[in-house]
């Protein structure tokens, strides 16, 4: 193989490995939801919520033990923990999830 052939193959197996937007929102997520002090070991699923009067983006985050929470993305793309589902549902009448409750 020639040099030009393995650096190449190392490029590509490089990019492989690095995570996707995906995986690296859901890593923001599961910080900031820590950072709150709820456990979130790990993101099951996610849902756009929508955008609140001041052009802040709400998203439900379900975590996989259980726990679901509203995550705010700011115009500046910080993140913010905003509160669990059920407080969420509960003030706004909205489901995080539609195919389950979050209680």
């Amino acid at each position: 193989m020639s040099h030009g052939c393995r650096a190449l193959l190392v490029l590509v197996l490089t990019v492989a490995a690095l995570p996707t937007h995906a995986q690296l929102a859901q890593q923001a997520f599961q910080v900031v939801i820590t950072r709150a002090g709820h456990d979130c070991q790990g993101i099951e699923r996610t849902r756009a919520l929508g955008t609140s009067t001041n052009k802040v983006a709400l998203v439900a985050v379900a975590c996989t033990k259980g726990g679901r929470h509203v995550v705010a993305i700011h115009r500046d793309n910080r993140l913010s923990y905003m509160s669990s589902c059920e407080a969420f549902e509960t003030g706004t009448e909205l489901a995080c999830f539609e195919d389950r409750s979050s209680r």
